[in-house]
């Protein structure tokens, strides 16, 4: 039975195709592609229909990762469809926790809870800095937080 994850952060531009790409790309070089999909979502339609900001999309690539998604909202069916919807920052995860339908069957999680820190477990909007290095942290967590998932759940579900 296959299983689904949505990232989700405030616009769908940054953090959340990030961690999108991050996730699916780890599912892929373990094996678990088929048995787990992975997608993301935004809180507000301010960027519905945008493909992400030109900074995520320039670490990806660095990174050998092609995305080409457009942003979309988070909506009813999703909270009914995943098994696990992960916020990026406690208010992405407490909205979440809000707007989640009484049919939700998602666990809603903060992704750095998984294999971060607890003093690096928020993974900030890098939006409103400039240059790719805030993007590039985004990464970095994505690919920790995600190698754990991984470990902690996925492995022990197969």
């Amino acid at each position: 039975m296959t299983k689904k994850i949505l990232m989700v952060c405030m616009g769908n531009i940054c953090r959340s195709p990030i961690a999108e790409a991050v996730m699916r790309k780890a599912l892929q070089r373990r094996g678990f592609d088929k048995e787990w999909l992975v997608d993301s979502a935004a809180l507000v339609g301010y960027h519905s229909g945008s493909l992400p900001e030109e900074r995520v999309l320039n670490v990806l690539q660095q990174h050998g990762i092609h995305y080409d998604k457009e942003a979309r909202v988070i909506n009813s069916q999703d909270f009914q469809e995943c098994d696990y919807i992960f916020g990026m920052d406690m208010d992405n995860v407490a909205e979440l926790r809000k707007i989640a339908t009484p049919e939700c069957k998602a666990k809603i999680m903060l992704l750095g809870d998984f294999g971060l820190p607890e003093t690096e477990k928020i993974i900030h909007d890098p939006y409103y800095f400039l240059g790719e290095a805030p993007f590039e942290e985004v990464y970095d967590k994505c690919v920790v937080a995600c190698k754990a998932f991984i470990e902690d759940i996925v492995m022990k579900t197969q």
